[in-house]
């Protein structure tokens, strides 16, 4: 591998990891040598597992949340008087960012938020 910056190395990565295939198979079908991918994967501090840069296996990993919604809440009561078909956005860490689009999401995640700031960590 000739120099290349952190990000192109970054995209080189992506591709080996959205591939599917091992480091060796990968540089063997890229016209790579696998200790060239190895330096520029420590070089740019990409061999730790919290610095994976793929954005899809973030995602592939998030557990499915669903919702009950009862229209006898507060805060649904609250949500459903406003006749707005707002947008609710909440950034969690790690750039995940979670949508929730319309009355009916907006309302489940008024809900949500409701639970959350509701419960407690210590005890009562």
């Amino acid at each position: 591998m000739t120099p290349i910056s952190k990000e192109e190395f970054i995209v080189i990565l992506e591709r080996q990891q959205n591939s599917g295939l091992s480091i060796k198979d990968f540089c063997a079908n890229e016209s790579y040598t696998v200790s060239s991918f190895h330096y520029w994967k420590s070089k740019f501090g990409l061999t730790r597992p919290y610095n994976n840069h793929s954005r899809e296996t973030a995602v592939e990993k998030l557990a499915p949340i669903s919702f009950n919604l009862s229209e006898n809440k507060p805060a649904l009561k609250a949500a459903s008087s406003v006749n707005n078909k707002g947008e609710i956005r909440i950034k969690l860490p790690g750039g995940i960012q979670v949508s929730f689009i319309g009355t009916s999401q907006t309302e489940a995640a008024i809900n949500l938020l409701s639970q959350i700031c509701s419960s407690h960590v210590l005890p009562k």
